[in-house]
């Protein structure tokens, strides 16, 4: 079968150059497939995003995908058409009423789930790089080898082996992705080359994650070579560990510090738990389900608690920089210094770009513009954008001052 011919790796270094520099056979498929685009009136970076959109919808690789998201908008219309319908029956008596509000009730937690799930997915589409698109010129005797995989069981194995990690981690390790530090995992390896890439956005109506890891396989290189950039831990061992602490209700804490985005839940189907999607029905996965950032828990622990938790049996969440500094030193692995540790890795992990210092500034900033009439409106219409919590981002605009108006 002839390899995709990606348009957006053909333009690669002609995104910011007018369409009469580019080559003739480039400038006429440009010319074709743009259409009825004009290419002068587009940017360089929106160029670059319609020859992604025109990669996705002919690229071979991405055809299951490409149905996946067909059915799945089929069905949220479907979804909406029923409620629209059962919303229209009439109710004379009370056994009719309830037939109507349960029905209705299902309807809603589906299509919940479902937007839920739309708005989880990553949209990270990048078409495959062949050696032919990288350099013409290069005989294809000269590429590659393929790559070679190992089957879940070997990769988990290997993985537990080295970094003590749990099939829990695997999942959000998957979910993240290689660009943030995750790891990538195929479908078929046995008997496709190259394989499909697997995604939890395929999974839906099920709360279970670890379940399709079971038809996994994974790059041997990536995983001897794994590095993450985050641990985890799932929500039950969170909720056991902090409710040892005297007087403390670890789920209401635990969700009072996802309302302050300090804490995220993940959760590779749903995108999240109950402990961000609160007006959810009780079918939706729960905190104990979720997995957390063991370094949001350790800033947590070492910001908020009176003494540190022993940290025995759980994988190690950061390496602090080495330009971090002790006052006064202390014994390594002493609780004093697992304190000191956790306190500066929660100040780099608030700091960053996306961290939680970074998203009140940039509520801040646009509340500073005028654009909203009011604070309240500002958080509604921005949180989701920023990937606050609707509670966080209105906190942060708490006296802070009134734009200035022209």
């Amino acid at each position: 079968m002839d390899q995709f011919d990606a348009l957006s790796l053909a333009l690669e270094v002609w995104f910011d150059r007018p369409l009469g520099d580019l080559p003739d056979a480039l400038r006429q498929r440009v010319e074709r497939e743009f259409s009825p685009m004009p290419w002068e009136q587009l940017t360089a970076d929106q160029r670059r995003c319609v020859a992604l959109q025109l990669d996705y919808q002919h690229d071979p690789g991405t055809e299951r995908d490409r149905q996946f998201w067909w059915d799945f908008f089929q069905r949220v219309d479907e979804l909406k058409k029923q409620i629209v319908e059962w919303e229209a029956v009439a109710t004379p008596t009370a056994a009719e009423l309830a037939t109507k509000e349960t029905r209705l009730a299902e309807l809603q937690q589906d299509l919940a789930r479902m937007e839920a799930q739309q708005r989880a997915a990553r949209g990270d589409y990048v078409p495959e790089r062949h050696a032919a698109s990288i350099k013409q010129e290069e005989s294809l005797a000269e590429t590659t080898p393929g790559a070679s995989y190992i089957a879940y069981p070997k990769a988990m194995q290997q993985l537990v082996q080295r970094l003590g990690a749990s099939p829990e981690e695997l999942a959000a390790w998957i979910w993240i992705g290689p660009k943030d530090g995750g790891i990538a995992a195929y479908m078929n390896a046995n008997e496709l080359d190259p394989p499909p890439r697997f995604s939890y956005s395929y999974f839906v109506g099920t709360s279970d994650y670890i379940a399709p890891l079971m038809a996994c396989w994974f790059k041997a290189d990536d995983v001897e070579q794994f590095d993450p950039a985050d641990r985890y831990i799932v929500g039950a061992a969170l909720i056991e560990r902090w409710n040892k602490q005297p007087g403390l209700h670890a789920e209401a804490f635990i969700q009072a510090k996802i309302a302050e985005s300090r804490l995220l839940d993940i959760h590779p189907i749903y995108g999240g738990t109950r402990g961000t999607f609160s007006e959810q029905s009780a079918d939706w996965p729960g905190l104990d389900s979720g997995l957390f950032a063991l370094a949001q828990v350790e800033a947590i622990e070492a910001e908020d608690f009176e003494a540190a938790i022993e940290t025995d049996g759980l994988a190690k969440a950061v390496e602090i920089a080495p330009s971090i500094t002790q006052e006064d030193p202390v014994e390594v692995g002493s609780p004093e210094w697992r304190t000191q540790n956790a306190k500066a890795a929660a100040n780099v992990l608030h700091d960053k770009p996306g961290g939680s210092r970074d998203k009140q500034r940039q509520i801040r900033e646009i509340w500073a513009t005028g654009k909203y009439s009011s604070r309240t409106r500002c958080a509604e219409e921005e949180c989701a954008a920023l990937d606050m919590s609707y509670d966080a981002a209105r906190k942060a605009l708490t006296n802070t001052p009134d734009p200035s108006r022209c």
